[in-house]
């Protein structure tokens, strides 16, 4: 049996120069989102047949660290994500349908998404922008580990076979250790996690500890955190930036020998915070997280 697993698209690409900061800056990005964690599992919710004796649903999971925080505040289940019905919510359908696409239709998968950079290349040199992949805008799949066929040649990731293009993305892995050899094109920010099941994932020691090696930090705060921490251009001698002024994470890389920077990102409104500590509200967490 075939099972259609078709989107419009693999990847979303955002050109509007009104909604999307990054055109203004020079690029044009093109983000793969996936469902996320163990989202998977409810596939068959929205109709979407598969063979159980090639995959078990229950055993995936595209965010191995995610933690309590991460999980309930993703943006995966706000905004008009968050009370929508399973067949009625189209966006979440096209996710789950890429990802059963990824896990179960490797080759058609990774051809079609060939296809999309490729386009996605050609459409940024017309507008003279600098083409840009995020792959992980809903999971934290190792990319750099993901191998493929094309035109009958193996690659050991996307990466190698678009030297020319760079990608990013967040990560909760280890970057020092899961994820210390990375391709040259693809950059990685650390993803703060707070806490996991009441243990501290990621205290101030091990924070710096990727500081001091140049890989920068993003932390989710509220706004009015965001705009606390934002008054001035230090903490505790290490850089801060205003992530939500642009979504090209490669921009923010520091010359080599610099430390890394944190980058701030305002949580969406409405969305479930929780009290994990993922996402920074108030003062006293500040001080009991980042010091």
């Amino acid at each position: 049996m075939t099972y259609d697993y078709n989107t419009s698209s693999l990847l979303t690409v955002n050109n509007n120069p009104k909604t999307n900061p990054d055109v203004h800056l020079g690029y044009l990005i093109g983000t793969l989102y996936l469902a996320p964690q163990k989202n998977i599992i409810n596939a068959p919710h929205y109709g979407l047949d598969y063979d159980s004796k090639a995959i078990n649903l229950a055993k995936v999971n595209l965010c191995k660290n995610a933690t309590t925080g991460c999980s309930t505040s993703c943006i995966y289940h706000q905004g008009i994500f968050k009370n929508s019905m399973f067949q009625k919510n189209k966006i979440k359908l096209a996710r789950l349908k890429r990802t059963m696409k990824f896990l179960t239709q490797r080759e058609s998968f990774f051809e079609q998404i060939i296809k999309e950079i490729k386009a996605l290349v050609r459409k940024a040199k017309r507008k003279d922008l600098s083409p840009v992949i995020s792959l992980n805008g809903t999971s934290d799949i190792l990319w750099e580990k993901e191998s493929f066929t094309y035109k009958e040649k193996e690659y050991k990731h996307l990466m190698e076979l678009f030297p020319e293009v760079e990608f990013f993305d967040y990560t909760k892995y280890n970057i020092l250790k899961t994820r210390k050899k990375l391709p040259k094109n693809y950059y990685l920010t650390y993803s703060r996690a707070g806490t996991h099941k009441g243990k501290l994932i990621d205290d101030w020691e091990t924070l710096t500890s990727y500081l001091n090696k140049e890989i920068n930090i993003a932390i989710v705060c509220t706004k009015v955190i965001k705009e606390k921490l934002l008054e001035n251009p230090y903490y505790q001698d290490y850089k801060i930036l205003d992530g939500d002024l642009y979504h090209n994470r490669i921009k923010d890389k520091n010359p080599q020998g610099e430390n890394g920077s944190i980058i701030l990102l305002e949580a969406y409104k409405k969305t479930d915070i929780g009290t994990s500590g993922f996402i920074l509200q108030n003062e006293a967490e500040i001080e009991e997280y980042l010091t």
